[in-house]
């Protein structure tokens, strides 16, 4: 009986999240259609006007679709926070997305926790399912990072060839993001429209050193700035940082090369509890049920889940040399 009111208590909670959701896409979706019947006719550019989502040149700053998470995060220095999260994973999501799927997947691990452990394993699914959307943001935030980085050296050497060539500094950054892919060359267009627009060459350097989140898009910020007010030759500077981060990348292959051995003994020693009490419990059901049934059985598993998974972290942790 608790069973299903727990099967049913999960399912009316991912029905809210996803009607909410729905709602907010819907509201959008109808703003949308109004502004194309608002701008009438057929053929030409209306007709690629119904085919698209409204143009605006206003920055959606909103946290959420949902009022409610708008009036709750909204000028929050933990919605600023997200956002900043967000912004270096390359993500599309808005910030109460994210605490929407954080409570999600909080709520998933409390139900599967009480279902299949009690009270303590709810704790402990809870407190596992509330970070991980964050955690997904971490790991997509270290790849982009790493593509950010094997990308400058090459970005590094267009921008000098251009400023040889007798570009302006804008210009040469223009030229180097639009012949780099994604995702540093959308990131330099960017810093080109902005100081277009009016926005301060200084300010516009800074939010591309928030925006990227690298040590050296801050080294290169950094380099830039001082150059613009202290003089010298810039070509030489940009390519003594490009032969500076194509070192470190050298560098850091082989650093990767000496620790993937504890990482995987990391791997496996964290899987292989786990398959074995999979294994055990298939082949010999009444062998494990005291230990998922009793009390103590269950804060035995709650103890060594905590005690495996803190260990993979201070192992991970040892293995992983920061350069």
């Amino acid at each position: 009986m608790n069973a299903l009111l727990l099967i049913a208590v999960f399912i009316g909670a991912l029905l809210l999240v996803i009607g909410g959701f729905a709602f907010a896409n819907r509201r959008r979706l109808a703003a949308a259609d109004a502004v194309r019947s608002r701008l009438g006719g057929d053929g030409g550019a209306n007709s690629i006007l119904r085919n698209e989502l409204p143009i605006s040149i206003l920055r959606d700053s909103r946290v959420s679709d949902i009022p409610v998470l708008e009036q709750l995060l909204s000028g929050r220095g933990m919605a600023f926070w997200l956002e900043r999260e967000i912004a270096q994973a390359g993500s599309k999501q808005r910030p109460g997305e994210v605490v929407l799927f954080a409570l999600l997947f909080g709520l998933i691990g409390l139900t599967l926790g009480e279902w299949f452990g009690g009270a303590l394993v709810a704790m402990l699914g809870l407190a596992l399912g509330l970070p991980l959307p964050l955690a997904v943001l971490r790991v997509r935030q270290r790849r982009r990072k790493q593509r950010f980085t094997e990308q400058l050296p090459e970005a590094l050497d267009l921008l000098i060839n251009a400023l040889k060539a007798g570009y302006s500094l804008q210009s040469a950054i223009e030229f180097a993001g639009r012949e780099t892919a994604a995702p540093l060359g959308p990131e330099l267009v960017r810093f080109h429209d902005e100081s277009r627009l009016g926005i301060d060459i200084r300010t516009a350097l800074i939010a591309l050193q928030e925006r990227v989140g690298t040590e050296d898009a801050r080294m290169f910020v950094t380099s830039l700035l001082l150059q613009r007010e202290t003089g010298g030759n810039l070509t030489e500077l940009l390519y003594n940082i490009s032969t500076l981060v194509r070192q470190r990348l050298a560098f850091q292959g082989q650093v990767e090369t000496l620790t993937a051995e504890p990482k995987l003994s990391a791997y496996i020693l964290t899987a292989l509890p786990f398959f074995v009490f999979g294994a055990v419990t298939i082949l010999s059901p009444d062998y494990m049920k005291p230990l998922l049934t009793t009390p103590a059985g269950q804060k035995m598993i709650a103890y060594a889940v905590i005690s495996m998974l803190l260990g993979f972290f201070i192992m991970m942790r040892i293995a992983d040399a920061e350069l």
